[in-house]
């Protein structure tokens, strides 16, 4: 069986790990890269984050790091003793340098290049996708109202599989979610919106949410994402879930995210609610595998129709 979530260190060690990787592979320079940094990094146990972090090896990167690591430190040295190789100057640093150029070898591979050519093509065709979309719905609404919220769900101690029970659980409530964004009574309809499925190191499967409404109807976002949360976590999971409502943040950072309030003509504020949209649009990689098994991550509504053209022009 497999622990539900990891601690904020493996998410530290999981994201320094790929930060490396990808400096290495680009064949970027480390300057003066932190020698006790990379000791610990090479000193973590990959069967320990086999357990913590089930899904680690599904970023290119993290696999491209273990893999060197394996092929030039023999898997009979404690990971303790990583310190012991990697004395003196790493410049100068024979185990040291066998990695960094294991690294590139495995980064040059056809493999590896295709896995992150196919991963950024897709992206770069999600990113168009929002683009769009966004641009549709500021031609048919003068003035939209953003909401930003992230759904998640209380980490049941019964259902440790997550990558199972936890996944069932959040797909059938978000089918219901959405189902409730265009009938439901209890909660204004949106006029759009874009989701993405993620999976945290920490809270699990949980989903990303950018909610659009028309602001000649609308105006109060922050109270508009706390009425979306609330229904999620009441009435959609019945208590099961918890939101955290992106809108109630720093007053400061609407402007920078796109969220709240945004005219058709304040090109700024669409360009960061654009901007927003695109971290939606991100490959997650821990979740190639269920885009590769049917499983969708990336979620759209529908091309709004085309705004009357009927009455006086914009400006």
């Amino acid at each position: 069986m497999t622990y539900v979530h990891e601690s904020l260190d493996t998410i530290k060690d999981l994201d320094d790990i790929a930060t490396l990787s990808k400096k290495i592979a680009k064949g970027e320079s480390l300057s003066r890269p932190s020698k006790r940094e990379i000791v610990r990094l090479l000193g973590i146990s990959e069967e320990g984050l086999s357990i913590d972090a089930p899904l680690y090896g599904m970023n290119p990167y993290v696999e491209a790091f273990f893999s060197a690591k394996t092929s030039t430190i023999s898997p009979h040295v404690i990971d303790q003793d990583v310190k012991n190789l990697l004395s003196g100057n790493l410049d100068d640093n024979i185990f040291f340098n066998d990695f960094y150029q294991s690294l590139k070898d495995y980064a040059s591979t056809k493999y590896f290049k295709r896995t992150i050519r196919n991963n950024r093509k897709a992206e770069l065709k999600r990113e168009d996708s929002c683009s769009k979309y966004i641009d549709a719905h500021l031609k048919k609404y003068a003035r939209l109202v953003v909401v930003r919220i992230d759904l998640r769900l209380r980490i049941d101690p019964d259902k440790v599989n997550f990558t199972s029970d936890l996944l069932n659980d959040m797909t059938g409530f978000w089918s219901r979610f959405r189902r409730d964004l265009r009938e439901s009574k209890k909660i204004p309809h949106p006029e759009g919106f874009i989701g993405k499925l993620e999976h945290g190191h920490y809270r699990g499967y949980h989903f990303h949410v950018m909610l659009f409404f028309d602001g000649s109807k609308h105006q109060r976002h922050v109270t508009l994402a706390k009425m979306i949360g609330e229904h999620w976590k009441h009435e959609v999971t019945k208590g099961q879930g918890g939101y955290h409502n992106c809108n109630a943040t720093d007053p400061s950072g609407y402007i920078y995210y796109g969220i709240g309030r945004v005219e058709h003509w304040d090109l700024d504020k669409i360009d960061n609610l654009k901007f927003a949209a695109y971290y939606l649009a991100k490959t997650d990689y821990s979740l190639n595998a269920l885009n590769n098994q049917g499983h969708r991550t990336f979620f759209r509504g529908s091309m709004p129709k085309k705004r009357n053209k009927r009455g006086r022009k914009r400006q």
